[in-house]
């Protein structure tokens, strides 16, 4: 008896504390009725309270049945394309259009008119704001991430298009009664918010759980050390100079060294260059980010060294040789010309010319060039592909070369 009273009373002060954390935590009702009052308060200098609210859950099948054919219907945009509604009775919209444009609310009047995308524009900044400022009061993990992330979305047409465009599975209805200026309108808002799929929660997507959990190859490539060698010059030595060699001996080092500084990798491949400077009082290499010959060009042959090209042979082909064979042709025949007799050249009409052609055959060796380097005439065409000369001219017009006198 005594264990069971203890018991009892244990459990009574707990279920008493656990009501008064429940009455001090801000639900979504209770955070829902302050936030609506001060949004509407800051933004139109409007008096709104919310005299009733009720929270309840209900399956997307029924979600059409929630909404009046006459209300503001609107949609809401949640994040990873997420959907919720949003509407405001008719009333309620008639005086925050008054407060916006006469600057106080009039009673209803009951006429009843349809809404339209303007009614909408005035009503989305306090939507915007009242989500915004709904998220930092809330105590609830759960409350929290159901209303993170919402703002006015569109202006939906009629219940069955809003009904249609909202396809979660399960959603919270958030229906405020609410009180304008002081008794002057009284009207629903209502919003409709998707609550996570349990399904998502109970199974989620390994494959992106593990994609998230290990490191792609571009991280890990990244993430490996690569050993880089900074080659200033390279000397030749002989060998016992090298062995001579003593701490405080100096090295001449090639002019041009400290600006084309190579970088190179362990197994010898040059994969840039740099320049040698000072950085915090120590020696450092900057890469340069382009070639070196772009602003230094290489143009001599002392600086074949520097250049990573193969060497690269002249060869002589038959091309070169025919070529060279010619000149030596041309040249021949240049000198045999300067050898003619001057009567020959000048054409002196004093000597006939039957003596100048008997100048040039007393000794044909000596003034015609020699044909032994002419190039072999193989190449020559066919005497059968000649054309046909039937279309020349008859020459019988011709003057009489004798009786010219020529």
């Amino acid at each position: 008896m005594g264990e069971t009273a203890k018991t009892s009373v244990l459990g009574r002060i707990a279920a008493a504390g656990r009501d008064v954390r429940q009455a001090r935590a801000m639900t979504l009702a209770k955070a829902m009725r302050l936030t609506l009052a001060k949004v509407a308060d800051a933004l139109m200098d409007l008096p709104m309270a919310v005299i009733g609210a009720v929270v309840d859950k209900t399956s997307g099948d029924g979600i059409e049945a929630q909404f009046k054919d006459d209300a503001l219907l609107m949609l809401l945009d949640g994040p990873d394309g997420h959907v919720g509604a949003a509407a405001f009775d008719p009333a309620l919209v008639g005086g925050l259009i008054q407060q916006q444009t006469m600057g106080s609310v009039q009673p209803d009047t009951g006429s009843a008119r349809a809404m339209t995308r303007t009614d909408a524009a005035i009503c989305a900044p306090l939507i915007d704001m009242v989500f915004d400022r709904l998220l930092p009061v809330l105590d609830d993990p759960e409350d929290m991430s159901l209303v993170d992330g919402f703002r006015f979305g569109a202006k939906a047409d009629d219940t069955r298009t809003l009904a249609m465009a909202l396809d979660a599975q399960d959603y919270m209805v958030i229906r405020l009664t609410v009180d304008v200026a002081r008794g002057a309108r009284q009207g629903d808002i209502l919003f409709v918010l998707p609550l996570p799929d349990p399904l998502e929660q109970a199974h989620p997507d390994e494959e992106d759980a593990e994609a998230l959990d290990q490191p792609t190859m571009t991280d890990t490539v990244m993430a490996l050390n690569a050993d880089l060698k900074m080659v200033l010059c390279s000397l030749h030595l002989p060998l016992g100079t090298l062995q001579s060699l003593t701490p405080g001996d100096e090295l001449p080092l090639p002019p041009g060294a400290f600006p084309n500084v190579q970088i190179l990798t362990n197994t010898g491949r040059i994969v840039g260059r740099g320049v040698v400077g000072h950085v915090n009082g120590v020696r450092a290499v900057k890469p340069q980010r382009k070639p070196s010959h772009a602003s230094q060009p290489l143009r001599r042959a002392s600086d074949e060294p520097l250049v990573d090209m193969p060497r690269v042979e002249e060869i002589e082909g038959p091309a070169r040789r025919t070529g060279e064979a010619r000149a030596e042709m041309s040249e021949a025949v240049v000198e045999d010309a300067l050898a003619v007799p001057d009567a020959v050249k000048t054409g002196d009409p004093s000597q006939p010319v039957a003596d100048n052609a008997a100048a040039l055959a007393s000794d044909p060796a000596e003034n015609l060039p020699a044909l032994t380097e002419l190039p072999e005439l193989d190449a020559l065409p066919d005497l059968a592909d000649l054309p046909d000369l039937a279309d020349l001219p008859d020459l019988a017009d011709l003057p009489d070369l004798a009786a010219t006198g020529g």
